[in-house]
């Protein structure tokens, strides 16, 4: 479990780099509110998945269903923060920088957005039949 949580962390660090890096037309401030409200969205939205997942599963271990989710969170938080925010954050600066249009940068969020939810139903499938392989 501590390799696990490790390797966790590291996704973490890359993540926080990787999107920090991508936002570098703002000041540091604004970075690091945009990482920190970003994770906390992010972090919903993977326990969401996981609370869809695990609704159906029944088992008498309720700290393993528990300790499973916790390292789905810690895993797919920072990488769902990877795949959108960083993106996300290099189209801000660059229509903050006026190196794109207003309405180039609406077509590109658009785009990642239908790719992250494609990603997001994806990773519902994958989540679920990982807790239920796991604890079903």
């Amino acid at each position: 479990m501590t390799v696990i949580k490790i390797i966790a962390l590291i996704i973490l660090c890359v993540s926080c780099v990787t999107i920090y890096h991508n936002t570098n037309s703002f000041e540091p401030k604004k970075r690091i509110i945009y990482i920190i409200i970003g994770m906390v969205i992010m972090y919903g939205l993977t326990c969401i998945l996981c609370a869809l997942n695990s609704n159906g599963i029944k088992t008498n271990n309720t700290d393993a269903i528990n300790a499973t989710l916790s390292v789905i969170k810690m895993i797919f938080t920072p990488i769902n923060a990877l795949i959108l925010l960083a993106p996300l954050g290099n189209i801000f600066g660059k229509a903050y920088e006026k190196i794109i249009t207003t309405y180039s940068a609406g077509r590109r969020i658009a785009v990642l957005l239908i790719i992250f939810v494609i990603i997001i139903i994806f990773e519902t499938n994958y989540i679920g039949s990982f807790i239920t392989n796991l604890l079903g």
